[in-house]
């Protein structure tokens, strides 16, 4: 039972209950991790620090008016922006241009002598949704598309549908972009979870039929209203059928087939829509309409317009949905010569694009995809240095959420249109091509564009002309150089990776259990001090990762947690060592001085003993019965208290220990619980001292009340320590030697003197004190005499201190 209770005890330490306190708040860290979006809310800012890291280009001035700028190799030389810029507003006036704007633009890339140099794909970040006022413009503008033949268009998607009037025209739009591209069919995961389009804005039908492919260029915000990421597998949902509740049953089976991506959907009084699982038993699908009639509103019907409701049921609506692709998604498609119909799309892990291939112009083929591992390095003459390294890719994986979108990897700030500006991605202006296009002569075109290989994203890029700058990691951005991050993204394999979630528990725990350690074992102000070391490092660390590797590993809740680890351990430390120190001052204080007390806090005793080379002292009071039988009871215990409180400030005032008062006896002891190298001359000294200022009380008294002592002192080995229980424990010494100074105090009465002192501690002392020889006497249960000395003199020099060692 007793050695249970220590083990507890010991358990409650600081060294051992400071892991406790890390496993506690591991587990808390968890909980607050997986079951709220605190730290995946910090975390999507935490990125945009370690985008801030990023060393993407060098620019450096050659000489005045020109600059030389190096790109970072992980940006592809294939993606063009062309800008609707300041420069193209000063030429071609207010925004919207004139669709022979566009034609014109599309003319001057397809109109080259060299056709084995064209562009691979032109994407227009611009709608067609309505025709043009001038219609010959939009003849212009449908001739050019057929003749490019490389041109995208995008559909941009609505969260409510459009007007019954236009509900069949624009998905009659969308069938026809389907006819041309295709639509992406092969999906696995749970296709229900993915957020529904319910209303389209895809371009006319004309310009649909003469462009190449299209794509949806919807970006969604993260909590932060930041973009980062973009959705790469959209669903769109068209309206087949509705019903009424009460038509539909489980035994009847419910008319969907999942094959065909069909669903059914009812929607709350919030508007929130929720999707009804197939092949639910008779079971669910009652307590489903339970939940519909409690939660969903209903439909009401006057069929005779009397004012009054004739009919009433819950609705149930059947869609059809379509799974679009990202207008990149599209585009990196065509760049590897792939369809919609290759992709495997596996969400919650990839999306995968077998075999990518690239269109080779020197040889005018497609060879298999490479890219740039390492830049080849030249010498200053231009000769080269080190080969590049280059990687076949056999497939491209994207890693993507539960709901299609991909991390976007942005490559650095945005770029400027101006010649002179920052770029992260190359910017011409859309003045620069549109401005003088090539006549129908092919004899007057001119023979290369340089453009070969290249997708071409025309977009605004000008303020005013279209709300169309947005926050992103790197500030605000147009939408069409965010197009361009993301699709660079694919196309250079340069994809974001978060790490698997036990790579981040495993990070949160060991951080946690090495704060524990350190909190706990060391002092407050160094544990800090490594604390806010460690928090840099990681930081650094995980940006490095990040930087060099493109994984993701969370730090806000390692900081988190080893924060509030040191906290809560710091905290322990102070309650715990509080009453460590009550307990240390009052089992101490008034046995020693306060210097030794303060020691002892720091070096807190525990129960046991160890061997020292100590010194014993005791003095007892001579003719105490004849003192006693003078004074009454109260008299004597003031008389003792006047006496002891003189006799115990020498003590302390020499370094000595208190060990105890037994009625008119005073033990005390020096060596201990702090080394002390003149133990004994102490001892002695303190004796000396106490005769002289008993002598002192002595005469301030009368005859009857003044007190006669006995003193013995003892030097050797002792054993001190603790003796007692965990609870209650009393410091002193054992061993002969103490037993010896005992009858050296009571040898006195024998040879009628005050102090005697043996010849262990007159070895310590005798170049420094004065003394008489006695005798040789043979103690009680020892058979070797011990050598005697009255103690009558000694060196009174400054007391020196305890010996901290």
């Amino acid at each position: 039972m007793k050695r249970s209770k220590k083990r507890r005890t010991k358990f409650m330490e600081t060294k051992y209950f400071g892991f406790l306190i890390g496993f506690f708040l591991f587990a808390i860290i968890l909980l607050l991790n997986e079951g709220t979006s605190i730290f995946s809310n910090i975390e999507e800012q935490m990125l945009d620090v370690h985008f801030g890291f990023k060393n993407i280009t060098h620019r450096e001035s050659i000489q005045e008016g020109v600059s030389q700028e190096e790109f970072d190799s992980r940006i592809s030389d294939d993606i063009l922006i062309v800008a609707i810029d300041f420069n193209s507003l000063s030429q071609f006036g207010k925004w919207p241009f004139p669709r022979y704007r566009e034609a014109d633009l599309l003319n001057a890339f397809s109109r080259i002598q060299n056709q084995n140099e064209r562009e691979r794909s032109v994407f227009l970040d611009i709608f067609f949704i309505e025709p043009d006022q001038k219609g010959y413009d939009d003849v212009l503008l449908l001739e050019a598309l057929e003749d490019n033949g490389r041109v995208f268009l995008e559909t941009v998607l609505d969260e409510f549908p459009p007007s019954s009037r236009e509900y069949d025209e624009f998905f009659e739009r969308q069938e026809v972009l389907y006819e041309r591209w295709g639509k992406v069919s092969n999906i696995q995961g749970d296709w229900h979870k993915i957020p529904a389009y319910y209303g389209l804005q895809p371009p006319l039908i004309p310009f649909g039929r003469n462009s190449r492919g299209y794509g949806h260029a919807n970006f969604h915000t993260d909590s932060d209203k930041v973009y980062r990421r973009q959705q790469l597998v959209t669903k769109l949902s068209r309206l087949v059928e509705t019903y009424r509740l009460d038509e539909l049953s489980a035994e009847a089976a419910l008319p969907v087939d999942s094959s065909k991506f069909e669903r059914l959907e009812w929607v709350d009084k919030n508007e929130r829509p929720h999707t009804i699982p197939s092949g639910i038993s008779a079971a669910q699908f009652a307590e489903l309409t339970a939940e519909i009639v409690a939660q969903a509103p209903l439909r009401t019907v006057d069929t005779d317009n009397d004012g009054k409701i004739d009919d009433s049921y819950y609705v149930i609506r059947k869609y059809q949905d379509f799974f679009v692709p990202a207008i990149t998604l599209s585009l990196a498609l065509d760049y590897f010569n792939k369809t919609c119909d290759d992709l495997e799309v596996i969400l919650g892990e990839y999306i995968r694009i077998p075999e990518p291939m690239e269109y080779d112009v020197a040889s005018s083929s497609w060879i298999p995809y490479e890219i740039t591992i390492r830049d080849p390095v030249y010498n200053p003459d231009g000769s080269l240095k080190k080969p590049g390294v280059t990687k076949t890719l056999d497939e491209i994986k994207i890693p993507i959420d539960e709901y299609g979108n991909m991390l976007i990897n942005y490559m650095g700030p945005k770029s400027f249109a101006d010649p002179q500006g920052r770029k992260t991605f190359p910017v011409r202006s859309f003045a620069g091509y549109a401005a003088n296009p090539p006549t129908v002569d092919p004899d007057t075109w001119p023979r290369t564009k340089a453009l070969g290989n290249k997708i071409i994203m025309v977009g605004a890029f000008a303020r005013g002309i279209a709300d169309d700058e947005k926050p992103t990691p790197f500030g605000l951005m147009y939408g069409v150089e965010i197009h361009a991050n993301a699709l660079n993204t694919i196309l250079m394999d340069n994809f974001l990776y978060r790490v698997p979630a036990w790579v981040n528990y495993l990070v949160l725990f060991a951080a946690i259990m090495l704060v524990a350690l350190i909190s706990s074992r060391m002092s407050t102000l160094w544990a800090l001090v490594l604390l806010l070391v460690g928090l840099v490092i990681l930081f650094l660390g995980i940006s490095i990762i990040f930087e060099s590797r493109n994984f993701i590993i969370d730090y806000s809740p390692t900081a988190a947690a080893v924060v509030l680890t040191f906290l809560s351990i710091i905290a322990y430390r102070v309650m715990t060592e509080e009453r460590d120190k009550r307990m240390i001052r009052n089992m101490f204080g008034k046995y020693v001085s306060p210097g030794v007390v303060d020691h002892l806090i720091d070096n807190p005793p525990e129960l046991g003993g160890v061997d020292k080379q100590l010194t014993v002292f005791f003095s007892d009071v001579r003719g105490f019965t004849t003192l006693s039988e003078s004074m009454t009871p109260q008299e004597l215990l003031n008389h003792l208290n006047v006496y002891f409180t003189v006799m115990t400030d020498i003590i302390l005032d020499h370094k000595g220990t208190l060990d105890k008062y037994v009625g008119d006896e005073i033990m005390c002891f020096w060596g201990a619980p702090l080394p002390q190298e003149e133990h004994a001359l102490l001892a002695c000294q303190c004796a000396l001292k106490q005769q002289k200022a008993l002598e002192e009380l002595n005469e301030s008294w009368p005859p009857e009340k003044r007190i006669h002592i006995g003193i013995g002192i003892n030097s050797g080995i002792m054993t001190v320590g603790n003796v007692g229980s965990e609870g209650r424990m009393n410091y002193t010494l054992m061993g002969d030697p103490v037993n010896l100074g005992a009858r050296l105090e009571g040898t006195n009465k024998q040879y009628g003197t005050t102090i005697i002192i043996s010849e262990f501690t007159y070895g310590f002392v005798k170049d420094k004190v004065t003394v008489r020889e006695l005798d040789n006497i043979r103690v009680k249960g020892k058979n070797k005499p011990v050598l005697i000395y009255e103690l009558v003199d000694c060196q009174q020099n400054e007391v020196p201190g305890p010996a901290v060692g």
